[in-house]
Formats: structure tokens, C-alpha cells, sequence
């Protein structure tokens, strides 16, 4: 009954999120109140309140809902083991582009109603970790599509792609531009073939060691061995799983165990207490020690960095 409710709860974050984002896309932030917000939702403004303690809350949630969005869906591509890791990039890209064109009147609003510097909508200790997570998964990448050898150009790639990516992204907004997404994603991911070919011929010395880069932003280098993300570690695991001379019942409890923690993962609002079960429920496996480990470090590291930014402080480990 508590799970149902929780549910609720997510789903009606959600749809006060997506209404609210329509409203400030057409009116702006400024010109709409929380009590419309509340009236089209079909809920009393106190009601409103109960799950977004301001408008400035709210703003906040809507664009962290918008990352979250935009990195659960990138991360699920990494699932289609019908595709190689080229077309997973690919698609990828297309799929960034695609969240933006999505919500870019309501980021053109918010920017015209902010112009210049401003307060930034997200607790930066935590867009830190977002960012680094974000290079971690970044390597991997470029580690699957090109190979072991590109991995010490990360950060010199990470910066071209990024202003290449922000470039493309401040021309889709432009109204009228005839830009194509599938064409940008394309001349995108060929610039990254010449630039990746030219750095593996030439063999420079990095610009910005990957080393370097890791005490910089605080990574310990023992944290790198389990920068997949759960779902992929999930992936995996119930590969490995199904080689395994397990009896029956274990095997299905296993397997619906990681579903569940799949499931979980793609939600807005994952559960520790659900998390934490489901990590249980495999412990003792004989055969997956290492990827049981190195999923486990993972959900601590994406449950720490919910908690802290949802409630300003982590909570217990799992």
C-alpha cells in the first residue's frame, strides 16, 4: 500500500512538472501563478505546495526532471545489443537533440525572462557529480567505439563535442532555421571520426591527462572501475546469471530481483528500501561477485547523489 501511494505521488510530481513546463513555455514563469499551476492539474494550491514548497522549487525540479529525462533515455540505448557501439552513439546524440527541440520554448522563456548571469537552477556541489559521471560514462563511450587508445584524449574530445553540442543546440532554437536533427547528428558524429582519426595517427601528448582530470574533480581512481551506469551493470548480470548452474528457484528470484531494480532505476523517484532489498537478494551468489560488487557501488553513488540533492544531506547507505 505504501509502494502505491509513493507511486502516486511520483506520478502526480510529474504531471504538476510536464502542466507547469507547458504554462511557463506559453506565459512565461513570471506571468503564471502556482494557483493556475494548481487549477489545471485539478488540485487545491495547498495541495501544490505539499509536494513544491515555491515556484522557484518548482523551476528547480522542472529542469532537473528535464536531465534526468534526457540521461535515462541515453542510458537505455546502451541496452540494444542489436546495435554496435557507433550506432548506440549515434542514436545517442539524436536523442539529445531531440529532449532539446522538445522543450525549447520552454528554455527560450526561461532565458529571455533571465538574460545574463543569474541564480543557476541547480545545487552546484551536484551538477559537479552530474558532470563527472557524465565524462565517466563519456570514456566508456569513446573507449567501446574507438578503442583502448583514445582513452587519454577524453578531456580534448569531451570539450570539442560539448561547444560542438552547445553550438548545434543555440541554433535549433533559432525560429525558422531549417536545421535537421538526423543531418546534425550525422555531421556531428563524423567530426568526431576525423578528430578521434587524427589524434590516434598523430599521437600527441594529452592536453589535459585523464589522471589529471580525475583528482581534479575529485573522482578517487578506485571509483573508476564502477563508472557504468546500474542499468547496464544490470545488463550483465543476468547474462552471467543464465550460464550459471543455478537451481531453479534462485535463478528466477535473481532475475526478478534485477527487473525490479531496472524498473526502479527508470523511475523518477528510485527507493532506497526497494534498492537495497533487491541488492540483498543477491548477495551469497557464487559467480558474481565482481559485477554484484560493482553494481552495488554504483547505486550507492546514484542514491547518495538523489537523496543529497531531493533532501540537502545524504542519507543512510544501503
Amino acid at each position: 500500500m505504501k509502494n502505491r501511494l509513493s507511486d502516486k505521488t511520483a506520478e502526480k510530481r510529474t504531471q504538476i512538472m510536464v502542466t507547469a513546463m507547458q504554462l511557463f513555455s506559453k506565459k512565461g514563469s513570471a506571468a503564471t501563478s502556482m494557483q493556475e499551476i494548481a487549477e489545471v492539474c485539478g488540485i487545491s494550491k495547498g495541495s501544490l505546495y505539499l509536494h513544491f514548497k515555491s515556484k522557484e522549487d518548482l523551476e528547480k525540479s522542472i529542469y532537473e526532471y528535464i536531465v534526468l529525462r534526457i540521461r535515462d533515455e541515453v542510458v537505455q540505448v546502451d541496452q540494444e545489443s542489436n546495435l554496435t557501439p557507433k550506432e548506440q552513439l549515434c542514436k545517442q546524440v539524436e536523442v539529445l537533440l531531440v529532449h532539446f527541440l522538445e522543450v525549447r520554448e520552454f528554455l527560450l522563456r526561461q532565458i529571455h525572462e533571465n538574460p545574463g548571469a543569474g541564480k543557476p537552477p541547480f545545487d552546484h556541489e551536484c551538477a559537479n557529480e552530474e558532470m563527472n559521471k557524465a565524462l565517466l560514462w563519456f570514456k566508456n563511450k569513446l573507449r567501446s567505439v574507438y578503442g583502448a587508445d583514445i582513452e587519454p584524449y577524453t578531456m580534448e574530445i569531451a570539450m570539442l563535442v560539448g561547444g560542438m553540442l552547445g553550438s548545434y543546440i543555440r541554433f535549433l532554437f533559432l525560429p525558422g532555421l531549417p536545421l535537421n536533427v538526423g543531418i546534425l547528428t550525422n555531421h556531428l558524429t563524423t567530426m568526431l571520426d576525423d578528430i578521434t582519426d587524427s589524434l590516434l595517427r598523430r599521437r600527441p601528448a594529452p592536453l589535459i591527462p585523464i589522471e589529471t582530470w580525475e583528482r581534479l574533480s575529485g573522482i578517487r581512481p578506485e571509483e573508476t572501475r564502477f563508472s557504468r551506469h546500474p542499468l547496464i551493470v544490470i545488463k550483465s548480470l543476468k547474462l552471467q546469471l543464465k550460464e550459471l548452474s543455478l537451481d531453479p528457484e534462485v535463478l528466477r528470484d535473481a532475475l526478478d530481483s534485477l527487473s525490479l531494480m531496472e524498473k526502479e532505476l527508470l523511475g523518477m523517484h528510485p527507493r532506497r528500501v526497494i534498492l537495497s532489498g533487491m541488492l540483498r537478494n543477491l548477495e551469497g551468489i557464487a559467480g558474481i561477485d565482481e559485477l554484484y560488487g560493482e553494481l552495488r557501488t554504483t547505486i550507492h553513488s546514484i542514491m547518495d547523489l538523489f537523496y543529497l540533492s531531493s533532501d540537502g544531506r545524504t542519507q543512510e547507505k544501503l
